[in-house]
């Protein structure tokens, strides 16, 4: 029997009305005469779970029979009956939410879609969305046999629970993503969370493959991502109590593609590990003495026994020097870094971050397996890496193993790693550094400034979708400020008592909130994502009523100790913004035992959570926001050039205040991203000059 004629089972033995039935089982007094009624409408499971309940019969695990209709039939539909605007318009909705013709229609994937798209994302005034909106769901509405397709909505159980904590976590959007269809596929087949293996991940993929209308590539991807999914949600404390475990991927892993085991370039990874990477960290020179060893050699020579009258004058120097400003000791600086950099050591501004070591750690890999994979040479040391025989020679069967791509920059930046390799660790002769130059030119893409693909999404930003940008933290908070009066009037109905609103705010809240400083700081002058996620609390301080965030210069990419800081000078809205999250917000997103963390954002949890961290996963709740409010989708780091293509789009005029703004130390390097950004920037100004100069009108 199929759930309705389960329900009408029970509507015939027991004389209960729909009506009744309907409000007893705790839905709206028309849902089960919707369901008798409607054909083809496909309740979703908490719907049928209520109804399980409340008439004692299992109508999960019922029989459901239904043709489901197409995006393609819909249209048909509405051309053979005289409606071509309406047909239209729906197909302009299909394209934009990438609905191909036989997907199946779905009214609550409409409704879904234009919740998370305001007017200016969709390129439409706010009365035309209205009217597509209104139309689409009433061609559904006369058209339509109400069947949708298997979604997040029709589980429950475990897997709904796990969707619900992952919707909420803080892990990469492209997992979560991936979450709602997994989840599905794992409750259709009762697959337990324990129960999931590589096997598992591999009969996924082939049900992907069979089922769907994507390519091989994007299925691969697919399951990429849910393999990094389920790594999160072992480790991170809010999802890892639902017992996931990180399946290995059922694919070879493309970086073994040589054939080579990184177990036998032990001998290499082990100088990089314990020579290369102190010595990248400024611990140690490249012949392995200490930081300290060092001052106590440099101590040795200053003090050096002189003659009365050099004593006199290397004390009048000092105290001149002392005295005089900046200039003193700059100069005092450089002649401390000079002495470093004799001794083999890096100096504060060339030093590697942890990230970077870890990059180029991959970097050293990647060209070691190559080389033997080509050649079967296995290098023991990262000066025969270097050599430039071995390097072109890896080089190449890289080059070749990634389809010999000219549109990539990942050789080139190996082998710009291997270069201050050669120059700062290796210590390798100038001839052979100058060979080490020519290859990278040869490798080269001969593109300067931003990669097509970030231009790309750049050029999405259209006048309405700016403005967006720049309206989005007024956009944020008013839909924050809504919600936070929903909750204390729900629970005023309920207890009878209107809580204060602070007590409202649950982490959610208050990491949207963070999220949406942190957007007013990158659109104000776009320091870089290390500087906002690591800002701390004594970098700000208020003058005038205006938050100002000024950022060490040695924190600062190309600066150095002695250099100015980096100023952010936030406005008048965004100061008050960040005073009442300091005051009240920053509070609520402290740990328990974590009061004396420094950072502006506090760490949040995550599987690597400790205290007196930042908050790491603050960016990623940035650009959500950014998507879901604007429409486009970005990295981080592409802040930066979006602020220039704003500024520039206003006027090319703005290069050098655009220089100024990014703290770009020359103008060369401002051209060289942003000048040729577009070609349309120029045009369009051109267009404009014709305009004002043309006396005659058509």
């Amino acid at each position: 029997m199929s759930f309705r004629d389960e329900i009408r089972a029970h509507l015939t033995e027991t004389g209960e009305s729909k009506r009744a039935l309907s409000l007893r089982a705790g839905l709206n007094a028309k849902a089960i005469a919707d369901i008798l009624s409607i054909e083809g409408l496909q309740p979703r499971h908490s719907t049928l779970a209520a109804l399980s309940e409340a008439i004692g019969r299992d109508l999960l695990t019922a029989e459901t029979h239904s043709k489901p209709m197409t995006w393609y039939e819909l249209t048909e539909k509405l051309r053979m009956s005289g409606e071509k605007t309406r047909a239209s318009r729906v197909q302009s909705i299909m394209a934009k939410a990438n609905w191909y013709g036989n997907k199946r229609v779905c009214r609550h994937d409409v409704i879904d879609f234009f919740e998370r798209h305001n007017a200016a994302s969709l390129g439409l005034s706010p009365t035309s969305r209205s009217t597509y909106k209104c139309d689409i769901l009433a061609a559904i509405d006369r058209y339509n046999r109400r069947d949708r397709p298997r979604g997040v909505a029709d589980i429950g159980g475990i897997w709904a629970n796990a969707y619900a904590a992952v919707k909420d976590s803080d892990i990469p959007t492209d997992c979560r993503l991936k979450a709602g269809p997994f989840f599905v596929y794992l409750f259709d087949h009762g697959i337990l969370p324990e129960q999931i293996t590589s096997e598992t991940l591999a009969d996924y993929y082939a049900y992907r493959l069979e089922t769907g209308v994507v390519t091989d590539a994007k299925c691969r991807k697919h399951v990429g991502n849910v393999v990094t999914l389920l790594r999160h949600m072992q480790s991170d404390p809010s999802t890892s109590h639902l017992g996931f475990v990180a399946a290995a991927s059922p694919f070879s892993d493309r970086r073994d593609k040589f054939g080579v085991d990184t177990i036998e370039l032990q001998e290499l990874l082990s100088e990089y590990d314990s020579r290369l990477a102190p010595w990248a960290t400024g611990e140690a020179s490249r012949d392995g003495s200490t930081y300290e060893a060092f001052l106590a050699e440099l101590d040795r020579k200053e003090a050096k026994p002189v003659c009365e009258k050099k004593a006199r004058f290397r004390n009048s120097v000092a105290a001149k020097s002392k005295h005089g400003g900046n200039a003193g000791k700059n100069e005092r600086i450089e002649r401390r870094e000079s002495k470093m950099r004799e001794f083999g050591f890096l100096t504060e501004g060339t030093r590697w971050s942890k990230e970077t070591i870890a990059t180029r750690r991959g970097y050293v890999i990647s060209l070691a397996k190559a080389l033997a994979g080509s050649h079967d040479i296995i290098v023991t040391s990262l000066r025969e890496l270097v050599d430039f025989e071995y390097l072109t020679e890896a080089a190449r069967a890289l080059s070749e193993a990634n389809g010999g791509r000219k549109d990539s920059d990942y050789l080139v930046s190996v082998l710009k790693t291997m270069k201050k390799i050669a120059i700062g660790y290796a210590g390798v002769s100038d001839p052979e550094i100058d060979d080490i130059k020519s290859l990278i030119r040869f490798y080269e893409t001969g593109r300067r400034g931003i990669a097509p693909k970030n231009k790309a999404k750049l050029r999405n930003f259209t006048e309405a979708r700016i403005q967006s940008t720049i309206d989005l933290s007024g956009t944020v908070m008013t839909g924050i400020n809504a919600e936070i009066d929903r909750r204390r009037k729900a629970n005023r109905k309920k207890t009878g008592i209107l809580p204060d609103r602070l007590d409202v705010i649950d982490l959610g809240l208050a990491r949207d909130i963070a999220a949406v400083l942190a957007h007013d700081i990158l659109l104000t002058r776009a320091p870089r994502s290390s500087n906002v996620i690591e800002a701390r609390l004594d970098w700000i301080a208020f003058q005038d009523g205006k938050a100002v965030l000024s950022i060490p210069a040695p924190k600062v990419k190309g600066r150095k100790k002695g250099d100015p800081d980096y100023v952010v000078r936030l406005g008048e809205r965004a100061s008050r913004l960040m005073r009442n999250y300091i005051d009240k917000i920053r509070p609520l997103l402290l740990h328990s035992g974590d009061d004396e963390n420094p950072y502006l954002f506090p760490g949040q949890k995550g599987g690597q959570f400790k205290l007196n961290t930042p908050y790491r996963g603050l960016l990623r709740r940035v650009v959500r926001l950014l998507h879901q409010q604007v429409g486009v989708r970005i990295n981080p780091h592409l802040y930066r050039h979006l602020v220039g293509w704003i500024w520039l789009k206003e006027s090319m005029d703005n290069l050098p205040r655009v220089q100024r703004l990014l703290g770009h130390k020359s103008l060369q390097t401002t051209v060289e991203y942003y000048a040729e950004l577009d070609e349309t920037l120029v045009m369009d100004g051109w267009q404009t000059h014709l305009e004002t100069k043309t006396k005659t009108a058509a």
